[in-house]
Order: structure tokens, then C-alpha cells, then sequence
């Protein structure tokens, strides 16, 4: 609860929060490039046909020290995150979506608060094909060794209808 509850006062932070003013527009801008690809291949990793790899590609998008689902709260690393997403997405065959809105907040060099709107369709295993057209994914990405990561993400999907099947 602890974790929903700091969660929530970033995005309230981040929400009236703007670029330290040590940033040049340049920075901030090249910032802001870095993370639009990042969000472009997490929305892409929804198109890749198994579980397992599908994971595995937001595995790789996440902080390697810690990351955060607020639903659940619990601290984790990319190994506990796959694990999480596999139990979820075992029975999802793929999402194709876009972004319809995207926000970059910069809080500093290495943090960003990334919120997404998009609209997409879940095709599941059992034939259901259902269309979300108004989800939202927050992240909180900060820069690691090897990129940017997410180390805290919630998303809500909205409301959903059904195309196909039951």
C-alpha cells in the first residue's frame, strides 16, 4: 500500500513538475526521443505471438535492480516481473495497439515519468477477441546501464468490447 500510495504522490509531482532547470531544451528534448522509442518498442513487444517472449521483451524493458506492479506492490527484479507477466499472459495470444497520447515528464537526467494513452485489441487463446479503446500505462522509467527501465508501472485498460467469441 505503501508503494500505490508514493506512486500516487510521483504522479502528482510529476503532473506540475517541470525540467530542472539545469537542462537545456536540447537535453530535454533528446530525453524525450529516448523514452518515445523505449514506449514504442514496449508497445511493440504486445505483437510478439508466445508468452515467453513476449515477456521476455518487457522483461528486457525494465530496470535490472528493481521494479514495482502497483497492483501486488512488491519490490522486484526482471526475473520476479517475468514471472508476474507470464501468470497473466499465459492465456493472450498478442495486442496490437498504438499510442493515441503520449506524455514525458523529465524529473532529472536519469527519471521519467512516461504516461501513455492507446487504444489496441487482445486476441486471446480461447478465440476472444476483445478491443480496449481507451488504456492508459504510467511508468516510471530511470536510466540503468543498459538503457531505460521501468522500475514502477501501472496501467488500467478502460472500457473494453468484445469483437469475437464469448
Amino acid at each position: 500500500m505503501r508503494t500505490l500510495a508514493s506512486f500516487a504522490v510521483l504522479m502528482l509531482v510529476a503532473a506540475c513538475q517541470t525540467a530542472p532547470p539545469e537542462m537545456t531544451e536540447a537535453e530535454i528534448a533528446q530525453l524525450e526521443a529516448e523514452v518515445l522509442e523505449w514506449a514504442d518498442a514496449w508497445m511493440a513487444a504486445g505483437e510478439i505471438p508466445t508468452p515467453e517472449d513476449r515477456c521476455g521483451a518487457w522483461r528486457n524493458l525494465a530496470h535490472p535492480d528493481q521494479v514495482v506492479r502497483l497492483r501486488g506492490g512488491e519490490p522486484q527484479g526482471r526475473a520476479a516481473w517475468f514471472d508476474y507477466c507470464m501468470g497473466i499472459q499465459v492465456n493472450w495470444q498478442t495486442f496490437t495497439g498504438e499510442w493515441t497520447e503520449t506524455d514525458v515528464r523529465v524529473l532529472s537526467p536519469d527519471a521519467v515519468v512516461f504516461i501513455g494513452r492507446s487504444s489496441g485489441t487482445w486476441v486471446h487463446a480461447d478465440g476472444r477477441v476483445i478491443r480496449y479503446p481507451a488504456g492508459v500505462q504510467r511508468l516510471l522509467l530511470e536510466r540503468a546501464a543498459d538503457g531505460w527501465g521501468f522500475t514502477m508501472h501501472d496501467n488500467s485498460n478502460g472500457p473494453s468490447e468484445v469483437v469475437e467469441g464469448g
